[in-house]
C-alpha cells in the first residue's frame, strides 16, 4: 500500500473551503456539474483509495491550506510503481481542479468578507 499526498492553498475562508470540498466530491461522485464546471471534474474516484484524510488549516482569516493523504493499493495488475506514480499525478491534478473550483465558487458567491 502506498501513501499519496498533496495540498493546495487558496485565499478563501476555511468554512467555505470545507463546504465546497463536500460539493466538489459530491459532484465528482454523481457527475452533477453545472454549466461552467465540467472542466474541474476529478480523475480519482473515492473508490480508488482504500482510506484517507482531508485537513483544512488556516493562517489568519483567509488563507486556507487543504491537505489530502490517501492510502492507495495498486489494482491494475501492471507495474505497481508506475500505477502509484500515475495515481499521485491524478491526485495532484485533482487538487488543482479543486482549487480552481473553489476560487470560482468563491468569486460567484462573494465568499470573502473584505
Amino acid at each position: 500500500m502506498a501513501i499519496l499526498s498533496g495540498s493546495i492553498e487558496a485565499d478563501v475562508p476555511i468554512a467555505f473551503a470545507d463546504r465546497e470540498w463536500t460539493e466538489f466530491v459530491f459532484r465528482n461522485l454523481y457527475g452533477n456539474y453545472a454549466k461552467g464546471f465540467a472542466d474541474v471534474a476529478a480523475s480519482i474516484n473515492e473508490s480508488d483509495a482504500d482510506s484517507g484524510t482531508v485537513k483544512f488549516e488556516t493562517e489568519g482569516e483567509r488563507l486556507v491550506k487543504v491537505s489530502v493523504e490517501l492510502e492507495y493499493t495498486a489494482r491494475a495488475g501492471g507495474d505497481p510503481g508506475e500505477e502509484v506514480s500515475r495515481a499521485q499525478a491524478r491526485l495532484d491534478r485533482d487538487l488543482e481542479r479543486y482549487r480552481t473550483f473553489l476560487l470560482k465558487r468563491c468569486e460567484q458567491e462573494s465568499c470573502r468578507t473584505s
